[in-house]
């Protein structure tokens, strides 16, 4: 159950991992460790009175844009863990969001930085967030770690391709592909599994997906620990995702 932010402006949630949560290795999914970190946003930003409900009853919403992981280890089946978030600054037209989720003992197992824009509903460009609301005052406020919001390297050339329908259920209320399935699409994308454990995603949206359609997931072997990724419109070729991952033998 969500608990009440403390003075600080951080924000707690506990979830418990279920079966239908992790991968075939019993652990928690990327897409419910996004899951996770995008319901401990949306419960913060409903308290602070930014939700994705309050925004729209002005025609605006929140896009996540980019997102940075480093992940110690994931959760297994049945596991608690916390989910503790909190506003870290603005960066242009950016709003700074960083995580960090920890296993019962109070370890960091994952942490986490964002970026999220708000885009006009009719335009769909980004508005000023200044001219929205008053960011709260994050000076001082550590960040969960110093990560670059620049672009990951061009995935070029691909080594692996695969193709993905995306259906309905793929949707978010803002009616395009939810940022939690673009983070499935890569992992999936990594197909020598004997790769071991993966210690990180980053991860630029870039454009939008809707339904219907078909979506190429290409992917590079970077280096023996690192694997590079776009996700691209069949339809056209333009790149709506460019990710990078990393990985440790098991």
């Amino acid at each position: 159950m969500p608990t009440s932010p403390p003075k600080d402006h951080t924000w707690t949630d506990t979830f418990t991992v279920r079966v239908f949560e992790t991968s075939a290795n019993g652990t928690l999914a990327i897409r419910s460790l996004c899951d996770f970190l995008q319901e401990a946003a949306g419960n913060h930003a409903r308290v602070l009175g930014v939700s994705v409900e309050d925004l729209l009853q002005r025609r605006l919403t929140w896009v996540l844009s980019r997102l940075r992981m480093q992940i110690h280890r994931l959760p297994v089946n049945g596991e608690p863990v916390t989910v503790r978030t909190w506003p870290s600054g603005i960066d242009r037209l950016f709003a700074l969001r960083d995580f960090a989720v920890c296993d019962a003992q109070g370890r960091t197992i994952v942490s986490a930085v964002s970026a999220w824009l708000i885009l006009d509903t009719r335009s769909r460009r980004p508005v000023r967030i200044q001219g929205i609301f008053d960011p709260p005052d994050t000076s001082g406020v550590p960040r969960a770690f110093e990560a670059d919001l620049e672009k990951p390297p061009e995935c070029m050339p691909p080594e692996v391709e695969n193709t993905i329908s995306v259906r309905w259920s793929d949707l978010d209320v803002n009616q395009h592909v939810n940022n939690s399935r673009y983070a499935e699409w890569v992992v999936e994308g990594v197909t020598d599994r004997d790769i071991g454990f993966l210690t990180g995603l980053d991860i630029d949206f870039l454009a939008e997906t809707q339904h219907p359609g078909t979506i190429v997931v290409r992917t590079r072997i970077a280096d023996p620990h690192r694997r590079a990724h776009a996700i691209v419109r069949a339809v056209d070729g333009m790149e709506v995702a460019r990710a990078r991952t990393g990985w440790r033998a098991g």
